[in-house]
């Protein structure tokens, strides 16, 4: 019998995929920025989009893909989770109110 690919793969993989051609974009526009001053905001964007897409796989991730308990987990992991998962919701945000 033929093994099927789990969906989560798929979805751990569009997520990927996301994440890295948005985070590929980002630094692009970044360098663009510095002969032309007008891509600094798509760039800012694309950043905050980055941030969008790793706090959505962050969530996830933890929500459906983590085994066990989150109390389980060890501190370092979920202080890590954390700070990243902080960090990029703090970037969306600051781009919105600042936008």
């Amino acid at each position: 019998m033929e093994e099927k690919e789990p969906k989560s793969s798929k979805a751990i993989m569009t997520f990927g995929i996301l994440v890295f051609s948005s985070a590929i974009i980002t630094v692009f526009l970044f360098l663009i920025s510095t002969k032309n001053p007008d891509f600094v905001s798509k760039a800012r964007f694309m950043f905050a989009l980055t941030s969008v897409f790793g706090v959505a796989f962050m969530i996830y991730m933890k929500e459906f893909r983590a085994t066990g308990e989150w109390k389980d987990l060890p501190i370092a992991f979920r202080f890590i989770w954390w700070t990243i998962f902080i960090g990029n919701a703090s970037n969306f945000i600051e781009y919105i109110i600042t936008r």
